[in-house]
């Protein structure tokens, strides 16, 4: 006679395949976001290998963002639709109107998504308000304004701002030293917000504006960070939009807080192609670089390295990792 199972027998198999399964399941994930972290840094030097195709032919890296002065036609493309031709994306190059802005349709382009420009630990990749998002924002540096002609005189100290030009020789901190491009985090519509467009105070992948700016007709320059910003006002859930075009938030970070800072980014200034020259010289932001990835960020080197930079990272190494010219000399690891 075939003796069966008892009651007693069969929880504990259960009980054990549940406790392999629970060891199991963190060693899977971790193995899938390992796979996912090598696709990332791969598509950061895919692009390094193109911003080094871009400066051989035009013998600096693209404007970070274009600024054509008359009012209301900024043309404020963003340096990845120059870049375009050397990410093997050259029919759809051909597709941009330069003619007329990237943020005033029509811009095919804006809704095209492209593979390489993705991190696949962020899953919410999909065209939002009609704009296609991306995750390798520009580094624009240690200062808070975007166009040299900042009514403060202030320094840009980045490799990417408005109708940037740099060479490989600006880039006296190094090469090796000094960071291009890192990563942020698309935004997800309607987080963090108490009322539509308004930021509650809770946490969120979004940007706030400076304090009594309407991001139409009034948009004062952020100067102070703390006064301006953390108290909170309007949110834009637009971090990550646009790749076609160069705004902070949109396709520009900087290196004023370190990675994954957990305060609120915030932009000042009014960045549209529709604005005027008052508004394009008060364009400002402090926003921090961000990823899925856990515990820091990659980011791409300006000689076409990749490094995966820890949160931990003391404020004054990333700080001089951000500057191409300001003399530290920071030694970093990467990967």
């Amino acid at each position: 006679m075939r003796r069966a199972f008892t009651l007693v027998e069969l929880l504990v198999v259960i009980a054990i395949i549940g406790v392999l399964v629970a060891l199991l399941l963190p060693a899977v994930q971790a193995a899938r976001e390992a796979a996912r972290r090598a696709e990332c840094r791969n598509h950061l030097k895919q692009i390094g290998l193109a911003l080094h195709a871009y400066h051989t032919a035009v013998r600096a890296f693209p404007p970070g963002r274009l600024r054509h002065p008359v009012a209301g036609q900024g043309r404020c493309f963003s340096a990845y639709a120059h870049l375009l031709p050397y990410l093997e994306q050259d029919a759809l190059y051909r597709t941009i109107n330069f003619n007329a802005n990237p943020d005033s349709p029509p811009q095919p382009a804006i809704e095209q998504m492209l593979p390489l420009l993705l991190c696949p630990s962020d899953l919410n990749q999909k065209v939002q308000a009609s704009s296609a998002v991306h995750n390798y924002p520009l580094n624009t540096g240690t200062t808070l304004p975007v166009s040299p002609r900042n009514p403060g005189g202030k320094q840009i100290t980045g490799i990417f701002f408005e109708n940037s030009a740099v060479r490989a020789a600006d880039i006296r901190d190094g090469l090796s030293q000094t960071v291009c491009i890192a990563e942020t985090v698309v935004s997800v519509p309607g987080e963090g917000e108490s009322s539509p467009g308004i930021w509650s105070g809770g946490p969120t992948n979004g940007f706030v504006l400076t304090q009594g700016n309407d991001n139409s007709a009034n948009g004062p320059e952020l100067t102070d960070y703390l006064a301006q910003c953390l108290p909170g006002g309007r949110l834009q859930q637009t971090r990550g939009s646009r790749w076609l075009y160069g705004a902070p938030g949109h396709s520009m970070y900087n290196h004023l807080r370190t990675p994954n800072d957990p305060r609120i980014d915030c932009r000042g200034g009014l960045p549209h192609s529709t604005r005027d020259n008052y508004w394009w010289d008060r364009l400002s932001h402090n926003v921090a670089a961000r990823s899925r990835h856990p515990g820091g960020v990659h980011v791409l080197f300006c000689d076409g390295h990749v490094g995966f930079v820890v949160d931990s990272i003391q404020l004054a190494a990333w700080q001089a990792m951000g500057s191409r010219n300001l003399g530290e000399a920071e030694s970093t690891a990467s990967e």
